[in-house]
């Protein structure tokens, strides 16, 4: 007999014997030219056995339509500043209506036919993630890192609020350096984007003596001055705060 235990049980082996029959004993056991093997298995933990359940396959489909010109109702084309070269993009009106608004409204405007909608201020491959992303696809973090700012230009230009906090999140981890520190503060609050702008105020506080020093403030707006002084306020605190402590200072 030939006996094996198959693989991921208890012991989680297969095994069996080499060689357990002579070649004379099994052409004495041939049916009709046939070798017939008998095998029998048995389940040794039902209760253990994994079950195959199916994915809601939707997100597949919708990701399946992107850039499917056949299927689409509107199409957009984008201006490369650098090349002045257009490229052409093909989406479905109800896709943008909920994941980039400020798109749908482009398509409401141009009306029901395929007229092109013309796109001069994002560069064609952002608005390749930006749509991308609204299809349920992914940016990859090298893209997000190598273009964070321009994906985070768009995406709030389009509220695509998911693409521009991945790119917020991967743009904080880049360096906050004395030579961009004000650009970054500018940038974070002209985006309203509250934790790169938190990130800046941190570094600000952290290398205060240096900043002072190195950096002018003069085209700083007000509002962001006082956000630099609440910073200042809340390191003064301590880090395990003090008794009557403003919340108008907490990040």
């Amino acid at each position: 007999k030939y006996s094996f235990q198959p693989a991921g049980s208890a012991s989680g082996v297969s095994w069996g014997f080499k060689d357990f029959a002579q070649r004379s004993t099994l052409i004495g056991a041939l049916q009709q030219g046939a070798l017939i093997i008998d095998v029998q298995m048995r389940q040794t933990h039902p209760a253990d056995s994994p079950h195959f359940v199916p994915e809601n396959p939707l997100s597949k489909i919708i990701l399946q339509r992107f850039m499917d010109e056949e299927s689409a109702d509107v199409v957009f084309e984008v201006v490369g500043a650098e090349t002045n070269s257009t490229t052409t993009f093909f989406a479905h009106r109800f896709i943008l209506e909920g994941c980039a608004p400020t798109l749908f409204d482009l398509c409401c405007i141009s009306g029901a036919d395929l007229t092109p909608i013309l796109i001069t201020d994002v560069k064609p491959d952002i608005f390749r993630h930006l749509l991308y992303y609204a299809y349920g696809g992914t940016v990859s973090d090298a893209d997000l890192e190598a273009n964070a700012k321009d994906i985070i230009d768009a995406a709030d230009k389009y509220e695509v609020v998911g693409l521009k906090l991945k790119a917020e999140a991967s743009f904080v981890t880049s360096t906050i350096t004395i030579d961009n520190v004000v650009d970054s503060l500018l940038f974070a609050d002209s985006k309203n984007c509250a934790l790169l702008k938190e990130v800046v105020m941190d570094f600000v506080v952290e290398n205060g003596v240096e900043v002072y020093e190195k950096v002018s403030f003069d085209d700083v707006p007000g509002h962001l001055i006082k956000d630099v002084l609440s910073a200042m306020q809340r390191k003064g605190a301590g880090k395990e705060g003090k008794k009557g402590d403003k919340y108008t200072a907490m990040k």
